[in-house]
């Protein structure tokens, strides 16, 4: 709390040094000293990888990293600090449909060892999801962007994210041990959780983490259904470059010194993809 970003964010939300200490804080059932570290570790490394100027800015705003406009759609992706979801992620990356957050992916850069991993750190992936009331715009945002659904959108920004940052790993935490689960609506949070992580071949290790590398391996394109291949590789292909644009703009922010001009970045231009 002594580094000079976080002694200002203090004074906009004097809980933030405690955040460990709540109830469930990212992972049900993690002990107050895996909290401590994972709250530990994250901000730490923000503050030792990010420039001034950028930590600044995710801390206190949104920072763009993507946007997409097509027809009367206007989508956008956003990387920011995790506020007011305060116990389910360090980080958001926010998917926004004409000005509406649909999507949401929250994340903590923790070491290795809370997760029974031997990497000295991992991506934790402790919320996916979607906000009520917005299906149509979920499914217009997934026709516009190659058909790639809101979710496999966000794990592919975080691959950039974790490209950036040289994390090769990802954690994703089991519907049961989702900090908000709630036995009424174990479909649901199975869906989101196991099902999709599952989906995406990330297998669940003994301690109810779903842990692999990001990206995780696709699967061979002999397992596709045929008049599938080519709908599958061009949804390959845009997610391949979703992850370098959003590498690309936040190791470019991340270089920024305080002796350089501080300066809005432009976030990466994706409506005019084509497969």
């Amino acid at each position: 709390m002594r580094f000079p970003a976080y002694a200002d964010f203090l004074r906009t939300d004097p809980r933030f040094r405690f955040k460990f200490l709540i109830r469930d804080y990212l992972v049900r059932d993690f002990s107050t000293a895996q909290r401590a570290a994972c709250f530990l570790h994250h901000y730490k490394r923000l503050h030792k990888s990010m420039s001034p100027d950028l930590l600044h800015r995710i801390l206190h705003r949104r920072v763009t990293v993507l946007e997409a406009r097509r027809d009367d759609i206007d989508i956008e992706v956003s990387l920011c600090f995790s506020r007011p979801f305060e116990k389910e992620g360090e980080l958001s990356l926010n998917l926004q449909v004409n000005g509406a957050d649909v999507f949401v992916l929250s994340f903590t850069i923790v070491p290795g060892w809370v997760v029974k991993s031997e990497a000295e750190e991992v991506l934790l992936i402790s919320r996916i999801q979607g906000t009520n009331g917005y299906y149509s715009q979920i499914r217009a945002a997934t026709k516009t962007l190659h058909d790639v659904a809101p979710a496999a959108l966000l794990l592919a920004a975080l691959h950039g994210f974790a490209k950036a940052f040289g994390i090769g790993l990802m954690a994703g935490v089991s519907a049961a041990r989702q900090s908000s689960y709630t036995e009424g609506l174990v479909h649901s949070y199975k869906n989101a959780y196991d099902d999709f992580f599952s989906e995406v071949g990330v297998p669940e290790n003994t301690s109810g983490f779903f842990l692999g590398p990001i990206p995780p391996e696709d699967k061979p394109m002999s397992s596709i259904k045929p008049g599938h291949k080519i709908r599958t590789k061009n949804k390959r292909q845009f997610k391949r470059q979703v992850a370098e644009d959003v590498c690309l703009l936040l190791r470019q922010q991340m270089s920024v010194t305080d002796s350089e001009p501080s300066c809005e970045h432009q976030p990466i231009q994706i409506a005019d993809f084509r497969g």
